[in-house]
């Protein structure tokens, strides 16, 4: 992958920023399924193409495979970027819109509004920034929760909450274009102590210090674990099983494929130190 002067920029301050973090790994289930891990999904494995903007029929490679430099109310919780990890191949005929309508409980929210959960007052999602067409780094277009705002910052409270956030990118030869994704799952937290912890953990504090409270990528600190341990691939994993659940209901054809893109970003790059992987989920949906 080509790297610009904003990426070694990037990749020079976190490295000065951040050391190395891993994180333990346990069993998990999927929302929706009934128990042990989560269902396969791709089975054919393959390389991008390595450099920014070359093209295949379903996408084009991103100009960075990563999101801008994220941060928080939280200080406890250090800038961050998130890996796109989920593509909607360009040469599917099934619309956004309809996929949207056959997921069900996966509706769009804004990070204009917010809402009242157990008292705590928080947003429905925050902006993040990602550059999938090289014109620059653009805040997401749509972002998907399971659940929407106010079931999905329910679920935060267990540790189960699911999201996407999108940017659309137009591809050579495609009407649609293609849609390209950072899915991870999370965990509503504070830090009342200097330290992060589940926001269940502390609700009067959560409910008395609302601005404070963030969500924590599963598997990072103030995160719970017990059914996700990583928060970025069981995050993609389980979207990619909600299409495919969609596809068998509508009669679609779901073609799964996992690529391996390029990992430039130090270790521990995530929020909260949550590593991530050079696995992308590339879905095509044909009707």
């Amino acid at each position: 992958m080509r790297l610009t002067r904003r990426g070694l920029t990037v990749i020079l301050a976190l490295t000065a920023l951040w050391s190395a973090a891993g994180c333990g790994h346990s069993g998990l289930t999927a929302a929706g399924a009934s128990s042990g891990s989560p269902p396969p999904v791709a089975t054919t494995i393959a390389n991008p193409a390595s450099g920014a903007g070359t093209c295949t029929p379903g996408y084009c490679t991103p100009a960075s495979w990563d999101t801008a430099i994220a941060t928080t109310p939280l200080a406890a919780i250090r800038p961050f970027l998130e890996p796109l990890n989920v593509i909607i191949s360009a040469r599917s005929t099934v619309s956004l819109t309809e996929l949207q309508a056959a997921l069900g409980d996966w509706k769009t929210v804004s990070a204009s509004s917010s809402v009242s959960v157990a008292g705590i007052h928080v947003k429905c999602i925050s902006s993040e920034e990602a550059d999938v067409s090289g014109t620059g780094y653009t805040p997401q277009a749509i972002a998907w929760r399971l659940g929407g705002c106010l079931d999905g910052n329910v679920r935060s409270l267990s540790g189960t909450e699911d999201h996407l956030r999108l940017w659309h990118q137009a591809v050579p030869g495609s009407p649609r274009g293609a849609w390209i994704a950072t899915a991870s799952i999370e965990t509503m937290c504070i830090a009342p102590h200097g330290t992060l912890e589940p926001a269940v953990d502390d609700k009067p504090y959560a409910v008395l210090h609302s601005g404070a409270a963030y969500h924590c990528v599963d598997g990072g600190p103030g995160s719970i674990t017990s059914r996700y341990a990583d928060g970025y691939n069981d995050g993609a994993q389980v979207f990619v099983a909600a299409v495919g659940a969609a596809a068998r209901a509508n009669g679609w054809t779901l073609a799964e494929q996992v690529i391996t893109r390029q990992v430039t970003a130090p270790a521990g790059s995530g929020e909260g130190g949550v590593p991530f992987s050079g696995a992308v989920y590339v879905l095509t949906l044909t009707a």
